[in-house]
């Protein structure tokens, strides 16, 4: 992985973390290196839920099409994989938090 790709993806983490802490809510990004390999994830929200994050291209444009307009969840699942579950970022802070 390039530079570019590492300072966008950190960049992402540092969003996210942002956005949680303006909502009062508890996060910071986790390094597997700083932990020693335990904790695996980007961002650590609440210091309970782990997160992967992920920027850019390599975020399939499906996904933003699957989900049509007035649905709020998107439920996801490949041959022999389990269920994944997207959903909006803001809905998500705003009826669960």
């Amino acid at each position: 992985m390039g530079a570019l790709q590492r300072r966008k993806g950190a960049n992402g983490d540092r969003e996210i973390v942002n956005i949680f802490k303006a909502k009062g809510i508890p996060a910071k990004r986790i390094s597997m290196m700083e932990t020693g390999g335990i904790d695996k994830g980007d961002v650590l929200i609440a210091e309970v839920w782990k997160a992967e994050c992920k920027v850019g291209m390599q975020v399939p444009d499906f996904v933003y099409k699957a989900r049509k307009a007035g649905e709020e969840l998107l439920l996801m699942k490949r041959d022999r994989k389990q269920w994944l579950i997207c959903m909006d970022l803001e809905l998500f802070l705003d009826k669960f938090i």
